[in-house]
This record gives C-alpha cells, sequence and structure tokens, in this order.
C-alpha cells in the first residue's frame, strides 16, 4: 500500500491484503496497527497477518515480546497458531512451549493437538454388524462384542438414578460410576468424530417419611463432567418441551398458598445432551466419507431452526419411560445417515430400533430385562 491508511479506514480485508502482501514495509505498518487503538476483530486478523510475513526472525521478536503481556486471548490463539506452523525450528518450538505453560489454557491444548494430528482422517466404516441386532446383558459388559468405532450414533436414555424399579442403586455415587462405565465403552465402539446424545433430566427421590427431605440429584450436570472423562466434548443442548398437561403437577402447593419459599414449578423439560467423541480432524471430514445429495422431498421437509424440540411424551404398559418415535426420528435426521450402525445401550421397549429400521439404519440394541428382550427378540433382531 503506497499510502497508509488512517487507522480509522482500516478494515479485516486490508489488513488481510497487507498479510498477502509479504515486505518489511508491510512488516512496519502491521506493527504500527498492532500499536493502534482497533477493534478487537481487526487486531485479531493483524496478528494472524504479522505471522504470514517472511521476515521470521522479527515474527519471533514480535510473538516473544506480546504474547505474555496482558492483553486479550484472541490475541494469543494466533500468536501460538504462528509458532505451531514454525515449529519446525527450535526457537518457535521452544515458543510455543512456554505460551502453553504460561497459559494452560484448553483452547491452546486442543490447538496443538489438532495440529500435531492435521494429516490423520477418520476410516471409512467397516460394518461387521449388518443386520439388527440385540445385546443381551448389563451394556457395561455386552458392548465388548463390538469391535472399536463400528457404531456411528448413539442415542439414549440411561436408567434415571432409583426413579424407577428397573433402576435401583446403592447410592448416587455407585449409579454414577456405572453410568461412567457404560459411557467408556460407548466411547471406545463409537467412530472418531460421531456423535452421542443422552437423554436426562433431574431425578427426585421420594422422601423417606413426612419428616425428611427428598433429594433432588441433576443428573445432566454430572454426565457433562463423566462424558468428558470418557472420550467426548460438549456441542449442544437441545431442550425437549412436553405439554405441561402430560407432567406430575408440583405447583399445586404453592397454587393454594401462595407462599414463597413453596414454590415448585412443573418441569416439561428434558435435555438431550449432544456431545462429540473426540478427533483430531474437524466435522467435515466425517461428513465427506458419503456421497450425499439431498432429493427434492428432502429440501423441501421443514426442520427444526433452534435447540426447543415440542413433542408429546408417549406412554406404554410394558415401558414406564418409552421413548416417542418422533424424537427418535429427529436424532436419526439431524446425526446419522443411510446405512449407518447406531446404538441404543439402554434399549428399553427398543423405540429407537424401530425408528432406525424404518430409515434404514442398522440399529445395535442393548438390554438386560427379560421382558424387554423377549419382545424384541420377535422383531427381528439378530440377539447375541
Amino acid at each position: 500500500m503506497k499510502k497508509a491508511d488512517s487507522t480509522e479506514s482500516i478494515t479485516i480485508e486490508k489488513v488481510k491484503a497487507l498479510g498477502k502482501e509479504k515486505s518489511e514495509e508491510n512488516f512496519d505498518r502491521l506493527l504500527e496497527l498492532y500499536n493502534s487503538e482497533l477493534a478487537i476483530p481487526i487486531k485479531r486478523e493483524v496478528v494472524s497477518s504479522i505471522g504470514r510475513q517472511k521476515n521470521k526472525e522479527r515474527i519471533y521478536q514480535f510473538i516473544s515480546e506480546r504474547a505474555f503481556e496482558k492483553t486479550y486471548m484472541e490475541f494469543i490463539y494466533q500468536m501460538f497458531r504462528t509458532t505451531l506452523y514454525h515449529s519446525k525450528d527450535e526457537r518457535f518450538r521452544e515458543l510455543s512451549e512456554r505460551i502453553m505453560e504460561h497459559y494452560d489454557n484448553e483452547v491452546l491444548r486442543k490447538m496443538k493437538y489438532y495440529y500435531e494430528n492435521k494429516r490423520k482422517k477418520p476410516k471409512p466404516p467397516e460394518h461387521l454388524i449388518s443386520k439388527p441386532t440385540l445385546l443381551v446383558g448389563d451394556s457395561e459388559s455386552t458392548l465388548s462384542r463390538i469391535n472399536d468405532g463400528e457404531v456411528q450414533l448413539i442415542f439414549t436414555s440411561p436408567p434415571y438414578y432409583n426413579a424407577r424399579e428397573y433402576s435401583d442403586y446403592t447410592s448416587y455415587q455407585v449409579y454414577l460410576d456405572k453410568m461412567k462405565n457404560v459411557l467408556r465403552e460407548c466411547s471406545r465402539v463409537l467412530e472418531d468424530g460421531r456423535f452421542i446424545i443422552i437423554n436426562v433430566s433431574p431425578v427426585i427421590t421420594k422422601r423417606p417419611g413426612r419428616e425428611f427431605e427428598s433429594v433432588r440429584y441433576p443428573i445432566h450436570f454430572d454426565f457433562h463432567s463423566i462424558l468428558q472423562q470418557t472420550g467426548f466434548y460438549f456441542v449442544d443442548e437441545i431442550i425437549w418441551i412436553k405439554p405441561e398437561s402430560s407432567v406430575k403437577d408440583r405447583v399445586g402447593g404453592y397454587r393454594q398458598t401462595r407462599k414463597p419459599l413453596s414454590y415448585k414449578p412443573n418441569c416439561i423439560t428434558e435435555s438431550l445432551m449432544v456431545y462429540r467423541k473426540t478427533a483430531p480432524f474437524l466435522l467435515d471430514e466425517n461428513i465427506k466419507q458419503y456421497d450425499f445429495v439431498p432429493s427434492e422431498e428432502e429440501k423441501n421437509e421443514p426442520f427444526d431452526t433452534s435447540n426447543c424440540w415440542y413433542i408429546a411424551p408417549k406412554s406404554n404398559r410394558n415401558h414406564p419411560a418409552v421413548f416417542p418415535e418422533e424424537l427418535c426420528r429427529k436424532v436419526l435426521k439431524y446425526y446419522s445417515y443411510a446405512g449407518d450402525v447406531v446404538l441404543d445401550p439402554f434399549a428399553g421397549s427398543g423405540t429407537f430400533g424401530k425408528v432406525a429400521q424404518k430409515m434404514e439404519r442398522i440399529p445395535v440394541l442393548c438390554e438386560l430385562n427379560e421382558q424387554y428382550v423377549k419382545g424384541l427378540g420377535d422383531e427381528g433382531y439378530d440377539v447375541i
């Protein structure tokens, strides 16, 4: 640029142009801009453009002087990115390590992980499971019958702590430890980069007597921790909203007395916790495995634009907590492709498997309860 622009006229596009045109004159101008009062997104691009210049000595000097000053982390990330891409140079490698040690930051750690594994790609799925399969027994052990990375989606609603006859544990910690063991197996069988979706909501235990207080467990908060520990990271939370008429009335006492402190709202929501299995590549790489072109019908089909899904619950005389088919359909539509192997490690009456087959997925269900197993065995599953 022949004439320096005033900082008021500087845009991200102009900064990018400076970065592409590598010269000492442009390096001087970028340093001048870094020391100016600019909006954060523009100054972030300034730091990135400095890292793309030719003079490595000046780049190193800039980062080593500025990376440990009090500044915005957005700038630090760009400086760190530059040290990664120059890491064949011992000075930059050492500087990268100093930045990591100084900030001990989760974003920096993930940047380094992605950079060090940038040539890794997901392996195309090899489906040894080719038909609907039912694993009979405790999912903590039966999942060992599935090979590593053979599943493309996991969707389940785990047994709620001591809320049902089939879900009775001696303590909440015993319950969480059990769930952690199952999720560790889920992580092993799930393909790298694919999704696990857990449907949960808080649970309240019955009072042992009127003189005792009940205990309410925030299960979804605790599941976040064990999902992280077992190889997943948070992506989204989808809120399943039910008609208020379908849930237990908890607000009746306040309705009668209007006494403060006695208010208990009716719980019309459950959480669908959407997590991705840790992988050193972007989700784009998983998508590239499929030669998918939506049909005209699919292009015109309505879809959910928010994270609130309004779906009425379903009841079943044989199971007290049945997935609505519509809930399964949405999850399968948004998080899997036809032909994928999809897993429910707590299958219950098997609604997820039923919908999966309709949508040309290959369901794998785990179930311990003999009554539910008998019903599923009559529906064409390979029972192993």
